[in-house]
């Protein structure tokens, strides 16, 4: 019975430290080791300037599309209506961004149109041809076409500013995208 009692003890003990030190179960497609996000200088769609340094402390959304797009972005827009709204009371620890890909015709009333439309508290970013090549090399993303052809990864960004996960935006679910937001708000 002594036995007994002093395996199930370290059984206990063991199962303790599993559960301290094992890492959290992601949905999306993990960035391991989590790596700097670049820092994005761009004017926002209240036409102010903006900067990805300033929303340390929140989870950041980070999304690249274009306001005349008719399928991934509204799409994408969506669904992180959908994940916003399943955030419930963390929602404001979270910011979704878009940046455009295509500046000749999404200015900042343009922009703020558009994405406001799914939720007010989401920003849309543009800039300079300039500003915005320099955050299109920065997150690998392709534009063609007058913003028509461009990424649909949607990338996540925790609150020290570090890449976590990706998703592909239309294909993702907004319940996987959330749980992954609050294991982030978390501290994981």
């Amino acid at each position: 019975m002594l036995v007994l009692t002093a395996v199930l003890a370290v059984l206990a003990i063991a199962a303790g430290v599993v559960a301290v030190t094992r890492k959290p179960s992601f949905h999306g497609s993990v960035i391991d080791p989590p790596a700097p996000a670049s820092e994005i200088h761009l004017t926002d769609s209240n036409n102010q300037p903006f900067t990805l340094s300033s929303q340390r402390g929140k989870v950041v959304l980070l999304y690249f599309g274009f306001t005349n797009c008719t399928n991934e972005c509204p799409l994408t827009m969506a669904k992180l209506k959908q994940t916003f709204d399943l955030l419930g009371n963390h929602a404001d620890k979270v910011q979704v961004l878009m940046v455009t890909t295509d500046p000749t015709r999404d200015n900042p009333a343009q922009m703020k149109n558009y994405v406001t439309q799914f939720n007010p508290a989401f920003l849309g970013l543009t800039g300079t041809p300039d500003e915005l090549q320099q955050v299109y090399k920065d997150y690998g993303v392709a534009v063609e076409s007058n913003g028509e052809t461009h990424t649909t990864f949607l990338y996540v960004i925790d609150q020290k500013g570090n890449f976590r996960l990706t998703f592909i935006g239309p294909e993702m679910s907004p319940q996987d995208l959330a749980e992954d937001v609050q294991t982030l708000l978390k501290g994981n």
